[in-house]
């Protein structure tokens, strides 16, 4: 059931990396059998697309759990070049542009900004762990957060940003979730 994500009877850390690795894999299913021209189209008046979001949804999740991992040290801000770097979005940053990628490129690109969610030095980080923010504009001053927060961000903002590739990916061709869900699942078996 791909709108459900698997539970682990109770194991607190892996619960929510299950959580956030589902909604990262619905967002990742709404670019499935579209061309690369559809995937960087904004067709609402929003101006999002989907390429747009994939790479947002890449950045925060791999900038948030690497500030995760080096807990207790301060994330820089001056960090994120490097990390987009890292997963292959170098020059763009916080999401707003258009990546000129092919889709194929920015599931790569993506792939690579989540794959963090299964790892287990990040998943292990006691959930109370403090996680210092970084100075930046969204981070208000004297704002204290621990892993379990961020955890618990991520799917939030992620599942926001899952809703909005939902409206797009309708606009471009009528696909709904469960369409796509039902279309990769024979995709995958097909496969096999």
């Amino acid at each position: 059931m791909p709108f459900f994500a698997p539970s682990t009877h109770g194991n607190e850390p892996a619960e929510l990396a299950s959580f956030l690795d589902q909604q990262c894999a619905q967002l990742r299913t709404t670019v499935h059998g579209l061309t690369d021209e559809q995937v960087r189209a904004a067709p609402t008046v929003s101006g999002l697309s989907l390429a747009g979001l994939l790479a947002h949804v890449a950045q925060v999740v791999h900038a948030s759990l690497s500030s995760v991992a080096m807990a207790p040290r301060t994330f820089e801000l001056s960090q994120y070049a490097e990390l987009n770097e890292r997963i292959g979005l170098d020059g763009i940053f916080g999401g707003a542009e258009t990546p000129d990628l092919s889709r194929d490129e920015l599931l790569a690109v993506y792939d690579r900004g989540t794959a963090l969610i299964r790892d287990p030095t990040v998943r292990d980080v006691p959930l109370d762990r403090e996680i210092p923010l970084p100075d930046a504009p969204w981070a208000p001053p004297d704002f204290h957060i621990d892993a379990r927060w961020m955890w618990l961000h991520l799917c939030t903002e992620v599942a926001r940003h899952v809703g909005h590739a939902d409206i797009i990916r309708e606009t471009i061709d009528g696909a709904t979730s469960f369409d796509l869900n039902d279309a990769v699942d024979a995709a995958e078996h097909t496969a096999e």
